[in-house]
């Protein structure tokens, strides 16, 4: 896996650190398979990984600046490494599609804070729908 100083280089090129983007993080740490954001200045990402039929599950949230955002608020490569390592451990793996469609559907995803949100009931049926196949 490459480090944070690889994933943001353009950030060292540039003399200044200001990294604003997680998709180079998402994709680092696997083949995304359904990914589905919240379309909204601040939210969730909720991301479905297929590592050669190792099926991961990351959900994360972000913010707008800053102060709610943990990559904005990162000052240096170190700290966004320790993103990254933070949204690596925080991946739930499963090793078979059939173990991870038998999470994702017995999980009561109404005791979530976002099962409220669009995005959260699209990211679900497009995850049974690619599980399922």
């Amino acid at each position: 896996m490459k480090k944070a100083e690889e994933l943001y280089a353009e950030e060292k090129d540039s003399g200044r650190f200001c990294a604003e983007s997680y998709q180079p993080i998402i994709d680092e740490i696997g083949t995304v398979a359904v990914q589905v954001d919240d379309r909204d200045y601040q939210g969730d990402s909720r991301i479905l990984y297929d590592n050669d039929g190792r099926i991961g599950y990351l959900n994360f949230g972000w913010g707008s600046c800053s102060g709610c955002d943990a990559l904005q608020a990162c000052s240096s490569f170190e700290e966004v490494q320790d993103l990254m390592d933070g949204m690596v451990n925080d991946t739930k793996w499963f090793d078979s599609k059939g173990e991870a469609l038998e999470f994702f559907k017995t999980k009561d995803w109404e005791l979530e804070y976002s099962w409220h949100a669009d995005e959260q009931k699209d990211f679900l049926k497009k995850v049974e729908d690619y599980l399922s196949c």
